[in-house]
């Protein structure tokens, strides 16, 4: 290294390496750990397949990145000064991912694999960059053994199915071609290439967008950084106090027994006596509304809130679940539990995107419509109980109105909203009004509206009216309710707790809609349906 010591490598590490944003006493401790080396060209640094814990910093030379498959050796690129080798290995616990041979002399700095996670560990920014530079050199395989299956709406489609995840993701005859391309052996260069090669279209960005896509769904490898193992149980130790659940790993067997039992519900009369039993039953509470306040309850109000939520929760998703079975649907985990301390209750229906939209429809609203027959019941039972029991029962019915207004609301991603999108033939509805009104229309170039886009206009514009409204009646009324549930002498305290916690819920009804405006904006479609 012609003898310039720790200062010359820290000087070449604070110019041209990954590591030149670190603090300087890390940038020189890890300095002072490199170990230098020469390589003759020809020489391997390291070899495909082999483990190795060492990265490698170039500091002078050039480099082949040489991957062996059925068709004999292929060099994949050529790397020169600044560039870090064996990093995948390092950070990822696999074996080395290609072989990098020496094309001329070249002298590189040897990193021990623990200094390196030790500074990644330390400064998580740097996590992103090596992450970005992993995924280049990524050579992403499919995982699983998902089915492929036709979409029923849309003979150009296609939905991958893991149904031993219960994932799914739907793909256009583009994406399925690049999801066919993943073999393990393509880096995401190559992919692109192939994609010329079959389209005629060189557009890396929406191969690149198609493949993170596939990832996040699972349906694809991704190169991820190996976390310490106390960190991990850590993670697992918050997820037990903060959401434990009982989950059933196969709930199809139970759900087949139910439904043979339920049948007749599920059905054009079923759902006929569901309806009228409900708005009679709400009907029948309503001179009693006036008389059931929070102030009557107390703190036994967030009992009975709790208590009300979770019944009226279990029997929406054990509905969605029959109705699924109705359709001859197949499902998958079931689970209860509390998220924050809420009840949650849940059931993987996922297989419904494989049948007609109308056997959707159908789905999506028998949660709704079990919500309003409990409100129903509720409200009809008022008639025959008095004092703080009808109250009881009045509230408990109240809450399953506000479920059943919740999740009809098209505005937001629950039934109503999937009944929509399955009602106007819209896949992602949401996604597509969005990027419509916050990138389309703001184009240079304007042009006449389709009547689809017209809708797309209309339903951002009542997303972005339904959520300040929601804001401002959480603002105007969240301070009162806390107020008269918590047990607090102290009138101040309550109305701070009462304040904080209205700006807390209006932030969370604001936030996400502004977050997807602006992902609209920056989105780069992949092909996905």
């Amino acid at each position: 290294m012609g003898g310039d010591g720790g200062q010359g490598i820290a000087a070449f590490l604070r110019r041209d390496s990954p590591f030149r944003d670190l603090p300087s006493a890390d940038l020189e401790q890890l300095a002072a750990s490199l170990r230098p080396h020469r390589y003759a060209p020809g020489e391997a640094l390291v070899r495909q397949g082999e483990s190795g814990d060492d990265a490698f910093l170039i500091r002078e030379g050039e480099l082949d990145v040489v991957r062996a498959t059925s068709d004999g050796e292929h060099v994949l690129a050529r790397l020169g000064a600044g560039a870090l080798i064996g990093e995948i290995a390092v950070l990822t616990g696999s074996g080395r991912t290609a072989t990098v041979r020496a094309r001329t002399d070249v002298e590189a700095l040897v990193a021990p694999g623990d200094e390196v996670r030790a500074i990644v560990k330390r400064h998580r920014a740097l996590v992103g960059r090596l992450g970005s530079v992993m995924q280049a050199r990524h050579t992403p395989r499919p995982l699983g053994q998902p089915d492929l299956e036709r979409a029923p709406d849309d003979p150009d489609a296609v939905i991958l199915y893991d149904r031993a995840r219960g994932a799914y993701v739907r793909l256009d005859r583009q994406a399925l071609a690049i999801y066919r391309d993943l073999d393990g052996e393509r880096t995401l260069r190559e992919l692109a290439m192939r994609h010329l090669e079959r389209s005629g279209s060189l557009d890396p960005v929406a191969v690149f967008s198609t493949v993170a896509a596939l990832q996040a769904a699972g349906f694809a490898s991704l190169p991820r950084i190996a976390t310490d193992a106390p960190d991990g149980r850590m993670l697992r130790v918050l997820d037990a106090v903060l959401a434990p659940r009982a989950e059933l790993r196969d709930a199809d067997p139970i759900a087949t027994r139910v439904h043979r039992l339920a049948a007749p519900l599920f059905s054009r009369h079923g759902a006929v006596v569901a309806v009228i039993a409900g708005i009679g039953g709400l009907a029948a509470a309503i001179p009693h509304l006036r008389a059931a306040s929070p102030t009557d309850f107390g703190a036994i109000g967030l009992l009975v809130a709790f208590v009300g939520l979770l019944v009226a929760g279990i029997g929406h998703e054990v509905a969605h679940a029959l109705a699924a079975k109705a359709e001859g649907c197949r499902l998958g985990r079931a689970g209860i539990g509390l998220f924050w301390f809420a009840p949650v209750v849940y059931v993987d229906t996922s297989a419904t995107w494989a049948i007609p939209r109308w056997g959707r429809v159908r789905v999506n609203t028998a949660g709704p419509l079990f919500n309003l027959a409990l409100g129903g019941a509720l409200g009809l039972a008022t008639l025959i109980v008095g004092g703080a029991a009808r109250d009881l029962l009045v509230w408990l019915a109240l809450t399953n109105v506000v479920l059943v207004v919740f999740n009809l609301s098209p505005l937001l991603e629950f039934d109503g909203y999937y009944v929509l999108a399955d009602l106007t033939d819209t896949n992602a509805l949401r996604r597509k009004a969005l990027r419509f009104v916050f990138r389309d229309m703001l184009a240079p170039r304007p042009r006449r509206w389709s009547r689809r886009e017209a809708g797309f206009l209309a339903y951002t514009v009542a997303a972005a009216i339904y959520v300040l409204g929601m804001s401002a009646f959480v603002l105007s009324n969240v301070p009162q309710v806390v107020s008269a549930v918590l047990p607090l002498a102290d009138g101040a305290v309550r109305a701070s707790i009462g304040v904080a916690l209205a700006a807390l819920l209006s932030v969370l009804l604001v936030a996400p809609f502004v977050l997807e405006a602006l992902d609209a904006r920056s989105r780069v479609e992949p092909g996905m349906a």
